[in-house]
């Protein structure tokens, strides 16, 4: 079987350094799909969870939705570098791909109960979020360090610009 240059699974595709998403993935965050957030747990390894996703219109922040006490706000706690990956649900070679660093965690008072109504909103077609008897939201705010853009018009699909070896 023959290798394909840039692959990811062959380790060799390089994320570049961004500060920020491009316009393009700042639309595919704004729409409804879902994101996978990887936090690294006390043993090294990775922990995947799918959430709702939000980003700031600028492309500065992602921003993610949770609840106080869940696994990824301690594995957050002990190690703030975190990975976002959202592929559209409708076309999967248009993706987005994001290591950053969580750098800021609001609570309530701080406006994440009226962001999970947003969410809601944009998720479910409802105003408001039902939270449960204890429940308190925390608004994680990620700053992207690297940034890897696949399909739409601001990313470059790996498909498309790399080639095979014998």
């Amino acid at each position: 079987m023959a290798d394909v240059v840039g692959h990811p699974l062959n380790g060799s595709l390089k994320m570049p350094r961004a500060d920020r998403l491009s316009p393009s993935g700042v639309k595919l965050l704004q729409e409804k799909h879902l994101a996978i957030l990887s936090t690294i747990m006390p043993d090294g390894s990775p922990q995947a969870t799918p959430v709702w996703v939000d980003v700031e219109p600028d492309g500065t922040h992602i921003l993610i939705n949770t609840v106080e006490g869940h696994r990824k706000l301690s594995n957050i706690d002990r190690d703030p570098r975190v990975a976002v990956t959202v592929a559209d649900s409708q076309d999967h070679f248009r993706t987005v791909v994001v290591r950053g660093t969580v750098v800021e965690r609001r609570g309530p008072d701080q406006g994440a109960n009226e962001h999970i109504n947003l969410l809601s909103k944009k998720y479910m077609g409802r105003d408001r979020y039902v939270l449960r008897d204890g429940e308190t939201r925390v608004l994680l705010r990620i700053k992207p360090t690297h940034v890897q853009e696949a399909g739409g018009t601001g990313g470059e699909s790996w498909r498309t610009s790399n080639t095979t070896e014998s």
